[in-house]
């Protein structure tokens, strides 16, 4: 193994190993209150790092979902120092992904009407963002939100959506083509910077993920949203090995047991639709998770210990974010253990 390849093997499983234990799970579980469970992050696990200069009695949960994500960032950051190929580009990925919920969250916040946030995500991300955070946060109308936006790479990407009569209308449409760039990117960087081998575990990694995602956009739009279906295959990704024929049966078919019954055909859904508990948004997680732990523990490629990394504590940290979540809304221990059961980590 090349020595690059050995430090970022070595240094992804020491970090690893410092992820939350089962009993921190089961204290989390216990916890009553935002702050109580923030307090215990932040006394007990590896989040104190990023939790070090809250006061936990008046944290905000935003807030406290938002530096739960720059725990993610900073870990990257620091495996990329052994591999600035691949490296660098799950690096941009990653902040893509935080640069990505920043716009789309402040163009709901001014469709909507809603104040400007209750705290500022900016200090969280200026050593690793060029996006006018503050500009985006502070906007109140869609003109200022395309101003805080001139001189980023997003100022075209959301240009041709913007609004002229002061009504959005398409936040799927806008939010696909963020994605599709960024995944974009992402990919090129798998395919001009990695090993054969790295490559081809990338792919399927990549692959396999963005067809359950498209799988699950599909079920989701025609049950929840009754989405037309020349708009639905809009809304899709343009990655993934599922032929563009299958996807548009599944796109075009008249129930949601037509579509499962046309995933279960493909190489993923025979491989995967054994793991569904709930939903297939939970299945793309549980699935993810399972092949990025697997690689993480055997794989040798940097590239792919370190997207493995990132979506194993990916993971965790949306695990996190629902336990906050249920915490904050009094709900049962008993129905959040049951989203945290499918990852083992109860």
């Amino acid at each position: 193994m090349a020595k690059s390849n050995a430090a970022i093997v070595s240094k992804a499983l020491t970090m690893y190993g410092r992820r939350l234990k089962q009993e921190d799970w089961e204290s989390l579980l216990n916890c009553k209150s935002v702050p109580e469970a923030a307090a215990y992050l932040k006394a007990n696990t590896v989040y104190g790092d990023v939790l070090a200069d809250i006061q936990e009695s008046n944290i905000h949960r935003g807030e406290l979902e938002d530096l739960l994500r720059t725990k993610l960032t900073r870990d990257v950051a620091r495996l990329s120092i052994y591999d600035r190929n691949v490296g660098k580009g799950v690096g941009h990925f990653l902040i893509g992904m935080q640069e990505i919920r920043m716009v789309m969250r402040n163009i709901v916040r001014v469709d909507a009407h809603r104040p400007t946030p209750a705290y500022s995500a900016a200090p969280l991300l200026r050593d690793s963002s060029r996006l006018n955070i503050y500009g985006l946060e502070q906007a109140t109308t869609f003109a200022q939100i395309m101003e805080a936006l001139k001189g980023s790479a997003y100022y075209k990407k959301v240009e041709p959506f913007y609004p002229a009569d002061g009504d959005f209308k398409d936040y799927t449409g806008l939010e696909n083509a963020l994605y599709t760039d960024l995944y974009n990117a992402l990919y090129d960087a798998v395919e001009h910077h990695s090993t054969p081998i790295a490559r081809q575990q990338l792919h399927g990694m990549l692959d396999d993920y963005i067809d359950l995602e498209n799988y699950s956009r599909i079920l989701r739009l025609k049950s929840y949203y009754h989405v037309p279906d020349q708009k639905i295959r809009q809304c899709l990704l343009p990655f993934g090995s599922i032929s563009k024929k299958k996807l548009l049966e599944m796109a075009t078919a008249d129930t949601t047991q037509q579509v499962t019954a046309i995933m279960g055909t493909t190489r993923v859904g025979k491989r995967t639709l054994r793991f569904m508990e709930d939903t297939a948004d939970q299945l793309k997680l549980v699935v993810r998770y399972k092949d990025a732990h697997k690689n993480l523990v055997f794989s040798t490629q940097s590239g792919v210990v370190m997207l493995s990394y990132v979506y194993v504590m990916d993971t965790e940290m949306q695990a996190l974010i629902h336990l906050i979540e249920g915490i904050r809304y009094k709900i049962p221990p008993a129905q959040i253990r049951r989203l945290l059961s499918p990852y083992h980590f109860l």
